[in-house]
């Protein structure tokens, strides 16, 4: 366990208590709206499933939720599931994510 000093600070890294990753997509389409990844630190108050859900939901524009409205859907998925540069849909009939050419 690492100390803390008086500032708040630790006398190391910090690696985090839990992540997850959520993705906002249109069921009809498979189209990404939002990716949004929550990490929490050791100490943090820990938020339900579904706040955090909430929350992805909110990112989406206005604009977006107006169009899209209840064809909305959100899917957890594992961190290291995304790769950095590719590109994803989410079949939903499957709930998976997959990368697009």
């Amino acid at each position: 366990m690492l100390s803390q000093d008086p500032l708040g600070g630790t006398d190391g890294p910090v690696g985090p208590e839990s992540r997850f990753v959520f993705v906002v997509y249109s069921r009809s389409s498979g189209a990404i709206h939002h990716i949004h990844q929550v990490v929490n630190l050791p100490g943090a108050e820990a938020r339900t499933r579904e706040q955090m859900e909430q929350t992805a939901l909110s990112y989406v524009s206005p604009q977006t939720r107006e169009r899209e409205g209840a064809d909305l859907a959100v899917l957890s998925v594992p961190h290291h599931q995304l790769e950095r540069g590719k590109f994803y849909r989410v079949d939903h009939e499957q709930q998976v994510l997959s990368a697009v050419d």
